[in-house]
């Protein structure tokens, strides 16, 4: 009979984790959502970039 304590607990343990994981995906997944951005309207006389741009490495 202890056997099948351990086994239970087991497998309940192992629900648990699963659920977990799929939380926690799910919760990432959906703050890595590509969202688009209406550049309408913008007038830049070069070039327009959100971030670093580096020139100076191309040939």
């Amino acid at each position: 009979m202890d056997w099948l304590t351990h086994l239970i607990t087991f497998f309940v343990g192992l629900g648990a984790g699963w659920t977990l994981r799929v939380v926690i995906s799910n919760r990432s997944s959906r703050k890595s959502q590509t969202r688009f951005v209406s550049q309408k309207g913008n007038k830049v006389g070069g070039d327009m970039a959100a971030g670093d741009m580096h020139k100076n490495n191309r040939r």
